[in-house]
């Protein structure tokens, strides 16, 4: 009889739950009867059990619970699909770990250090620092083209009606913005003023020049530069850089 009970009681429990699908059920939802009941206490007893051999899951809190079959219970696979939906739609602004961790509970949030890791070993989030402390971008918010590993040839150009700047044009205009803010580390966007003509080509170029190690590509302050001067940054290694110097 009390085995039959407590299939009954598991029975019950799977198919709500499957029911409910990935949105599970709080204590409310499950409809199971009081603690105090016989039958009450068979399922609350059965439900502990499925817990823990996992054929059910908790995304909620002991308190606030969010019962899932185990199909559905997947706290990295919420916690990364969450903090890569929220930086894709801060864009260019950078977020912080506080930031990206609002809205995550649970078993999602105790798998929130893991799944951040992931997204930055993927290159889907860009770790920069501000005043010390790590934020994060989005690589959507960079511009697409400038994503080329100076350890790999160029991508040719499929509009050769565009002109690359050659390198006598790309000195110039680097030492004219030199003379402008004073000092050699200076904005590649600052350059690419100097210079004028198409963005693509000219970072296509400053690349090329990186690779054959005359220009020097650094890091910069991604914090506080404008998003104009953003769209200039050189995506190398996985880093945006902001700055140039070119060897004398």
């Amino acid at each position: 009889m009390e085995n039959k009970l407590f299939s009954q009681c598991e029975r019950e429990i799977l198919e709500r739950l499957a029911d409910a699908g990935p949105k599970g059920l709080n204590k409310g939802g499950l409809r199971l009867p009081g603690k105090t009941s016989e039958r009450g206490k068979a399922c609350w007893k059965v439900l502990n059990r499925l817990l823990n051999d996992g054929e059910v899951g908790n995304l909620g809190t002991p308190k606030r619970p969010c019962y899932v079959t185990r199909e559905h219970f997947k706290p990295l696979e919420i916690a990364y699909e969450h903090i890569e939906n929220c930086a894709r739609e801060a864009g260019v602004r950078l977020g912080s770990k506080r930031a990206l961790l609002t809205g995550l509970s649970g078993a999602a949030k105790k798998k929130f250090d893991e799944a951040l890791k992931l997204l930055v070993a993927e290159g889907v989030l860009i770790r920069l620092k501000w005043a010390g402390k790590p934020v994060y971008l989005h690589v959507s918010a960079l511009p697409q083209t400038a994503s080329v590993k100076i350890l790999h040839p160029p991508t040719k150009s499929a509009t050769p009606e565009i002109k690359t700047p050659d390198a006598d044009a790309i000195r110039r205009a680097y030492q004219e913005a030199v003379n402008i803010v004073g000092y050699p580390d200076v904005l590649i966007h600052e350059v690419f003023l100097c210079l004028g003509g198409a963005l693509e080509p000219f970072k296509q170029a400053l690349l090329e020049a990186c690779r054959s190690g005359w220009v020097v590509p650094s890091v910069g302050d991604w914090a506080l530069v404008s998003p104009e001067e953003r769209q200039s940054a050189l995506l190398i290694n996985g880093q945006p850089h902001l700055q140039i110097r070119i060897k004398e």
